[in-house]
Order: C-alpha cells, then sequence, then structure tokens
C-alpha cells in the first residue's frame, strides 16, 4: 500500500472531533485507574514512549477470532522505498499490566458476560461505562487520553457477548486506527517544534515569497534559487533521516495544474536541485487529492539517482491558488538508507500542512 496519511486538515478534523465524542479523561494512580473523570493530570509521568507498538489485551477467544482482522488493519502497510508499518501489534496477559501499562498505546477488549481474566479486569476499573451495556447499547469504545501517563491513548472495547464485541471491533478498526495515528501526529509534532521556529527563514519568505510555512528552528536552506521561485530545506541529524522540504511556485494565468505537470516539474526539480535524482514511472503513484483545501494532485513512492546509485522516498502535491493565479508544488523527500523513513516523512507533511499563502496585492 502506498502512503495514505496524507489527509487533508478538515479530514484529520473530522476525525479528531468524532473521535472526541468519544473520548474519556480519566485520573489515575500508579496503582491502577479509578473511574473519577478529571483533566490531564501534569503530576502525571510522561508516558514510556514505544509509540511504534500496541500493546493489546484481549481473552483467548477474543484473540483466537479477532487478531488476523485486527491485525490487518492496525498494522497496516505503507510504502515508502519498502513497507513500512506505523504501529505494530502485540499482546501481552492481563497479569503483566502493571509492566506496560504506562507505555503511550493500549487497547483492551472486554466481553461483559464473561469472566476470564481480561475481562474482569476491565470490569473492575470502568464499572461505569460497562454498566451501560446492554440490549439498547451492545457494545461501545472509550478512548482514555492521560489514563496512566501523560501522552497516552488506552481504547477499550465493550461487547455485551463475545459476537457483539468482535463485530463492534471489526467495524470500527479505521476509527480506532486513526485515534492512534492523530496521537502518533501530536508526538511528532511536538518533536518537531521543541526547539521552536527558524524565526530568520519565515521573516525571509514573508518578505520574499508569495507563501510562507512555519519552518522548525533544525531547518536550514539546501538550494535557495530565488530567480527561478525554488527554495529546499533540509534537516540533518546524525543517526536520524535527512529530510528535505521543497517549494516551488510559477505565475499562471490559467490553471494547467495536472498529474503530468506534476510528475514533470518534480522531474525538473530533481534534476535541477537535487544532483539529478529522478522517477520512474513503476516506483510511484498519482492521485488526485485535497491539500489545504485546495483542490490538489499528489505524487509519491521512490525517487532515485543513477549517478549516486543512492535512493529515497517521497511525497509531492501541486495545486493552483486562483487569487494569485500561481501553481505551487510542495516535495518531501526522505533519504535513510540505515532504517525507516516513514514518520520521518509523516513530520516532512505536517510542516507542509502549515503553508500558508500571501496577499501580495
Amino acid at each position: 500500500m502506498y502512503i495514505r496519511f496524507g489527509r487533508s486538515g478538515m479530514g484529520r478534523k473530522c476525525v479528531l472531533l468524532f473521535a472526541a465524542c468519544i473520548i474519556v479523561l480519566f485520573a489515575g494512580c500508579d496503582n491502577g485507574p479509578s473511574a473519577r473523570k478529571s483533566g490531564t493530570d501534569h503530576k502525571k509521568p510522561l508516558s514510556w514512549g514505544q509509540s511504534h507498538r500496541i500493546f493489546t489485551y484481549a481473552d483467548n477467544r477474543a484473540w483466537d477470532y479477532g487478531q488476523l482482522e485486527i491485525k490487518k488493519s492496525l498494522e497496516q502497510q505503507f510504502f515508502t522505498t519498502t513497507n513500512e508499518v506505523l504501529f505494530t501489534l502485540e499482546r501481552h496477559e492481563i497479569s503483566n499490566i502493571h509492566t506496560y501499562y504506562k507505555f503511550a498505546n493500549l487497547l483492551l477488549l472486554c466481553d461483559v458476560s464473561s469472566n476470564q481474566p481480561v475481562s474482569k479486569y476491565v470490569k473492575e476499573i470502568i464499572p461505569e461505562q460497562v454498566a451501560m451495556i446492554g440490549d439498547s447499547l451492545p457494545a461501545t469504545m472509550v478512548a482514555a487520553k492521560d489514563l496512566w501517563a501523560r501522552d497516552q491513548r488506552v481504547i477499550f472495547i465493550l461487547g455485551q457477548d463475545l459476537e457483539k464485541l468482535l463485530l463492534y471491533t471489526f467495524e470500527n478498526l479505521n476509527l480506532i486506527f486513526d485515534i492512534y495515528e492523530s496521537a502518533e501526529f501530536e508526538r511528532i509534532e511536538d518533536v518537531l517544534y521543541k526547539l521552536g521556529l527558524n524565526d530568520e527563514e519565515i521573516a525571509y519568505e514573508k518578505e520574499h515569497y508569495p507563501w510562507y510555512m512555519e519552518l522548525p528552528s533544525q531547518y536550514r536552506v539546501f538550494k535557495r534559487d530565488d530567480t527561478h521561485d525554488f527554495v529546499s530545506y533540509l534537516c540533518r541529524v546524525k543517526k536520524y533521516p535527512d529530510r528535505f522540504l521543497g517549494v516551488y511556485w510559477e505565475p499562471m494565468e490559467e490553471n494547467e495544474v495536472s498529474k503530468e505537470w506534476l510528475f514533470q516539474k518534480r522531474l525538473e526539480i530533481g534534476e535541477k536541485y537535487y544532483n539529478g535524482d529522478t522517477l520512474l514511472v513503476e516506483d510511484v503513484r498519482q492521485e488526485n487529492t485535497d491539500f489545504l483545501g485546495y483542490t490538489a494532485y499528489k505524487l509519491s513512492g521512490r525517487w532515485q539517482n543513477m549517478k549516486s546509485f543512492t535512493g529515497g522516498t517521497f511525497a509531492c502535491w501541486s495545486f493552483y491558488d486562483e487569487q494569485q493565479k500561481m501553481a505551487y508544488m510542495i516535495d518531501n523527500a526522505v533519504f535513510f538508507p540505515e532504517g525507516e523513513k516513514l514518520r520521518a516523512l509523516i513530520g516532512l507533511e505536517i510542516i507542509s500542512n502549515t503553508f500558508k499563502t500571501i496577499d501580495t496585492k
């Protein structure tokens, strides 16, 4: 599967709003949660990280019947230069939950009719929510933010019996994934902007360009060609992926932006500014999309350089601003032969989504 996390800002807000309808905030202690509702407790420790793992608790029958479908959705693959996953699912024994309960992502499945260990545990810690389950509400989801630690998502799935539990789980796997994914985007964004903004470059953009974006402080100019309306930034940190973010803009009286225009411009940019980087049609995906409310085109997949025998992953978007009479291409690229590239590409997209045009009239 090619990368699908390029959800528009509006789409992500809709997911968050829908998720907010089922989010329940608990205040707990180190010995386990209570049912008292509260806001975030800043006295709680930060979650123990490992946010690529979803620690999962389910009784034997629920796991035996449900694991394949659950794993298929929550371990969905994204193509960079290889297939990567955002999350891996790990089942653990409920007797060991205190070993893992402060990690970033937990998932617990509860058959309310059962007294098996996981179901019994869930019924004990959220009795008010369990009591709601019945003929009028045969199954539901409780997504707890910062239950045992800050920056944590714990999702409980409650079902009146095993069949209703699994049916509800299967029907809501996309939403479950979106809750974990949105939390992961927030974590990545927090890391991106932890050191602040590159205020000097943002000021330069506002003065010289018809656009600007909220560039993190660790991103520096890689190539600047103001004469030909192109600039790219690089974030290079030892032992982490190289991340490139480029913006190209072109005055255009009539909208001529298309999939073909985007592909050709990306080839030109790669050849001119990235030492001959190129694309092969079989290595990329072209699609219609929405980008910050613009009708846009997206090109993503694998780039390669025949001169240096290197390659990496990329995603770029093109769109037309009717008010400015301007065509844009925003390009994200990652180089990291040593390891995974997915989260680096997500970080670049988060920055790209801060793009704003400037009224030059």
